[in-house]
Formats: structure tokens, sequence, C-alpha cells
């Protein structure tokens, strides 16, 4: 079990699925409250053990509530882990589940006065003490109607048949996730980002780095510039397409934020050698942000090219 909310923790630690959660926080935060809940309460559940059922009959009945309880909340856990995901699913898909649900609120959820749906009669339940052991206990039940009822509840049962279906069900979600992200990069396999960058790019960074110290060449330094412009806009749109904004990945927002401020002051700074104005900064400064600004593309580059691999793999 362990390994399977393993494998739906690196599931959603994946920069597309964490930013796709991340926009609905309610939901983000299910998604992990749920996989703590899942595994605390396997914590709780492996814990019922002949070391820790203890020797008093007071003891007995503090590790049978909380087992129960467990088994309670580890069922509500995994159920809401899937609507966080948005994966259909009910505990009404599982009859042994739901029975060891009702055994729970019938022993210790609500075991003095039990209303049923409409129609049916209310119950009264006793766990018989002689009986209770760390194998189980008999539950007597008293209804309104007038019938008693007798079961033997074995807590091994209980435990091992849990597990087989909460497995199941973390399973199928392993299943469906890992699904639809090999469906997504299959879309996309043969798109390849680091396409968006053409061949002709180093020309036009060299361009503009020369252009920054020669007034003749403004002209067409501005030019360059634009071709560069519009390749970092056209990465930003090719991540776009496949679902993923500059959130997504924290290094991309990154150095995005970092090309703004430069890219904007080269623009204007060939404007105004071209139109004869003085500019607002010096020709070293331009080519200092012309030669930063060569850095960062390069590094989208490869922020595209590992992407590339990644939806390869």
């Amino acid at each position: 079990m362990y390994e399977s909310i393993q494998r739906i923790r690196d599931f959603i630690d994946k920069p597309r699925t964490r930013y796709v959660l991340s926009k609905d926080r309610a939901l983000s935060s299910q998604c992990c409250s749920c996989l703590d809940v899942i595994e605390d309460s396997e914590l709780a559940i492996s814990a019922f053990s002949a070391a820790e059922f203890g020797t008093s009959v007071g003891a007995h009945y503090l590790a049978v509530y909380g087992l129960l309880q467990a088994l309670f909340l580890q069922q509500d856990a995994v159920i809401n882990l899937c609507e966080s995901l948005k994966i259909p699913e009910t505990i009404d898909n599982y009859p042994r589940l739901k029975e060891i649900r009702e055994i729970r609120s019938d022993s210790i959820g609500h075991p003095t006065k039990r209303n049923r749906k409409k129609g049916q009669p209310t119950s009264y339940h006793f766990i018989s003490r002689p009986t209770l052991s760390l194998k189980g206990f008999e539950l007597l039940s008293d209804y309104s109607d007038g019938k008693s009822e007798f079961k033997n509840i074995s807590i091994p049962d209980l435990i091992a048949d849990q597990r087989k279906y909460i497995s199941d069900i973390l399973n199928m979600v392993i299943g469906k996730v890992e699904s639809e992200e090999a469906a997504h990069k299959e879309k996309f396999r043969m798109e390849k980002l680091v396409s968006v960058f053409p061949d002709t790019l180093d020309y036009h960074l060299q361009k503009v780095l020369e252009a920054t110290g020669m007034e003749e060449e403004s002209a067409f330094g501005e030019a360059d510039l634009q071709q560069i412009k519009q390749t970092v806009q056209s990465f930003r749109d090719a991540l776009e397409k496949r679902g993923i904004e500059l959130e997504t990945y924290d290094c991309i927002k990154y150095v995005y934020e970092l090309l703004e401020y430069p890219l904007d002051e080269l623009e204007k700074f060939f404007q105004s050698v071209k139109s004869g104005k003085e500019s607002d900064i010096t020709e070293k400064a331009a080519y200092i942000f012309a030669f930063f600004v060569k850095k960062q593309v390069a590094e989208l580059r490869r922020m595209a090219k590992e992407i590339d691999e990644d939806y390869s793999s």
C-alpha cells in the first residue's frame, strides 16, 4: 500500500499535475490530506497486534475502537482521494467495504441508538465483553421492531479484506492517472518544443550583440530582436497548447521574468538610436543586456529539450 501511495505522490508532484491541482486549492488540499490519512490509518491498523492490544479490558476496548475508526477513516480517505483527482468512484461499488463501515457504525460509531433509513427500525448494539479478543468479538444487535441478532466479528478478516479492496482502489487510481499521463505525452510526443527555436536563432542573437555597438546596424538589430521575442513567445504558446503555463514550471517562469526587462530595454535602445534620440542606457549596458538575453534564451532551449525527452520516455 505504501508503494502505491508513493507512486500517486510521484504523479501529483509532476509539474503539470501539480499546477492543475494548484488551480483548485480545495481539491489540492483534499488530495494531500487523503494521501496522509491513508498512510496514517494504515499505521494505526498495522499497530493492532498482540503487543499493542494490552492486558486490561479497557486497553482491549481502546484498541478495537481505534482499529474500527482507522478502517472507517481509511475508506473515506481513499474515496475522497478519487474525488480530488476527478476519478468517479463510490464505496457502493465495494459491498465488503460497506459492510465493514456498518460494523464500525454498529459497534463504536452509533451503538446506543442508530437511526437507519426511513422505514427501517432503530437499532441498539452491544459488544459482548467476555468475547472481546485480538481475534474479534460478538456483536449483539436489538431492533425497535423486536428482532435481535448476533454477529461474530473477525478482526483479522476485517483487516485483510479492507487491505485488499483499498489496494484495488489505489491500483485503479494509479492505472487511470498513468494512462491519462501516457495519453497526454503521446498526443504531443512528435511535436518537439525545441523546434520552436529556429536554426537561425543564434544568428539573430549574435546580430543583436553586434548591433549594440554599431549605430548603422541598429535598424537590423531591432529586427533581429523581434525574431528573438517571437521565438520566446512561440515557446510560451507551444507550452500553453499542452495545457502548460509558465507557472507550471517554476524554472521556466523565472527565466521569462528575467528576460522581460532586458528585452524591453533593448527594444527601446534600438528605437532611440534609429530615431536619433539619446538612449536611456549606454551601448555597454545594451551589450550586457544582449549577452544576458542570449544566455537565458539558451537556457529556455535547454529546458525545452528536457521536456521533449520526458515526453519521449
